[in-house]
Parts: structure tokens; sequence; C-alpha cells
């Protein structure tokens, strides 16, 4: 997966008991950096738990992938591949992250759109170009984005759920899971940690955050990043009591041109990069609904996100255009 959100630097858990703190580190999954930290009885237990969980995002991965064959795999790049050829037959997993992203669709105006492939396609190589080589940056012309976006009809993925097999019926279109991957995984994981039986542990996941813990520990604090790339300055702190956090931002894959930062998340009305905010943090119980929400309001003004959150019951920190720092949480609300 490309998409990498900004970092939410983790800050503390205490009383705790007996139990020790561990702490991993996964460097493979979802082309970001993933921590994981748990209290257990022991290091062996605990590397027990780290493994298998690193053994999931990896299947998870692998899976949700639209670049990279795996050998004995169906991938989502298998199912883009046999675009206007064939139905695929997935895995459970990837047939329900699908299923996800169509229903998102509907809840999010056409904002997430899992069908964009072709539009993000455009933009991510013009990205890799300009990476290369900064000096020939260039952004896409009007009319290319046109063309592509002419392939992006939600209504193109075709879903079997008898056979759970996955069929895009416009041979140029395809499917990125970009906007939601993270957090379908982030969520599995958190069932891998229960159904394991462990109660104090966080996952962060590039971004998506998930913290777990029962009512004798206090929440995990986590600090929102000022929305400047390596920076280590916090603009708000929140706490997460058996929640996610899920961040999306402008600043981690981007490029510049002419001086200015063309970043990944594109708006569907424009089909360019999204100029609201900088960033935007969702508080919700799951990450796939953070992962959602964290990006749709990302792309809208203000003014209609924060009808939504209301709407929707969710907490948010927003980042605006012009540096202003807004959170409506459960303490109140916050201005700077």
């Amino acid at each position: 997966m490309k998409r990498i959100l900004f970092l939410l630097c983790l800050l503390m858990l205490t009383g705790c008991g007996t139990k020790k703190e561990y702490s991993a580190q996964y460097l493979d999954v979802f082309d970001t950096y993933t921590t994981f930290q748990a209290y257990s009885d022991d290091k062996e237990g605990f590397d027990r738990i780290s493994e298998g969980l690193h053994s999931q995002l990896i299947r998870l991965n692998r899976l949700f992938d639209i670049y990279n064959d795996y050998e004995g795999i169906s991938n989502l790049k298998t199912v883009n591949d046999n675009a206007g050829v064939a139905p695929v037959v997935v895995d459970k997993e990837l047939y329900d992250l699908v299923k996800a992203g169509i229903s998102a669709y509907d809840e999010t105006e056409g904002y997430i759109n899992i069908a964009m492939g072709p539009v993000l396609k455009v933009w991510h190589n013009y990205r890799e170009s300009a990476l290369a080589d900064p000096n020939n940056a260039l952004i896409p012309s009007s009319e290319e984005l046109s063309e592509a976006a002419r392939h992006t009809d939600i209504n193109n993925i075709i879903l079997d759920d008898k056979n759970m097999s996955i069929y895009i019926k416009d041979k140029y279109a395809s499917i990125d899971v970009g906007a939601i991957a993270k957090g379908y995984a982030a969520d599995r994981a958190r069932e891998y940690l229960e159904e394991n039986g462990v109660t104090a542990a966080l996952i962060n996941l590039g971004g998506n955050v998930v913290g777990l813990n029962d009512d004798s520990k206090p929440s995990w604090k986590i600090g929102v990043q000022k929305p400047i790339e390596g920076s280590s300055e916090y603009v708000y702190k929140l706490d997460i009591n058996n929640a996610s956090a899920v961040s999306s931002g402008n600043y981690q894959r981007y490029y510049v041109y002419k001086d200015k930062i063309y970043h990944h998340i594109i708006d569907k009305d424009t089909l360019m990069p999204s100029v609201n905010n900088k960033s935007v943090t969702v508080v919700s119980p799951s990450s796939l609904e953070g992962d959602i929400y964290s990006t749709y309001l990302f792309i809208l003004p203000y003014d209609k996100g924060k009808e939504i959150v209301k709407e929707k019951g969710l907490e948010a920190v927003w980042v605006d255009k012009d540096d202003k720092v807004i959170a409506k949480t459960k303490g109140g609300e916050y201005v700077r």
C-alpha cells in the first residue's frame, strides 16, 4: 500500500500493575513504520504475540497490494489485472475490504471512492517521477486527469457474495484501497490481540493508532503532530480508550512543483490534491471508520466537516490551511 499518513507520536501508559512493557517495530508492512507496544508477564509471551501479529499484517499487506504479485495469492493486483476479463475469487479479508469501500462511497458522497484507481495512478506516476528528478517535476494536465476519471465509476465493481469474487467490468478501471486498507488491517490486528488475551496494547500502523486497555488501566495518551514533515511538536493531545485515532495529512506523500506542494489526497470534484486542510485526526470506535472519516474531513471545508463530526458522534482535530487548530472532543471545543 502506498498511503502513508502522518505519525501520531506515542506518549505514555501508566498503572499496569506487575506486567512489564515491551515493544516491537515492523518495517515491511503497508509501506510504513509500524510500532507495537504491549504489557505482558514476560518477553517470551510478548514475542509470541508480536510474531503472530506481524504475520497477520504481512498477509493482509499482500492481499491488498496493487503493485506486486505473490505466489499462491489472488490479491488486489490480480483483481485489477483481470479488469474487463473475468471475476477473481478472493480471500474473505479482501472481499470484505472492497465491500466496505463500496459502502464508504455512499457514506461520504463519493469522496471516498475505491474506484479512483486510474486517477490515483496518474498522480502516483507524476509523483514518483518528480521525486526521482525534482528539477523536471510536472503535474498532470486536466485532459489526462479527465480521461482517467472516465473510468472511476464505483458501479464498475461487481461483487458476488456467493462465490466471493470481485469483477471490474471496465478494462481501464482499477481499485485502489489506500484510503481504507490500513484502517481495516488495524481493526483485524486489534481482534487478533483480543483473541489472544492481550488487554493493554497500542498499535501504530503508520498513523492508524489503536489503543487497547481494560477498565483497570488509564487511557493511552497520544500527540497529534504538527503538520510538517519530521516535526516533533504536538498541536494537540488526545486520550484513546479502546478506540482508534487516525490522521490524514498533506506532507508525507507529496512532491513540489513551482514551490507548491502536491500531495496524495485527491478531491474528486477537482481531481487535484485537496486544499482545505493540512491535517485531520479522527477518534472513533474502529480504525476503518477513522480512515474513512479522516480522509473525508480532510477534503471537506471545516464548516461542513464539523457537522459530520457532530452527526456521527466522532472526535476530531483539524489543522486548517492557515494553521488554525480546532479540536472537537469529549473535553469540549478547543481553538488556537
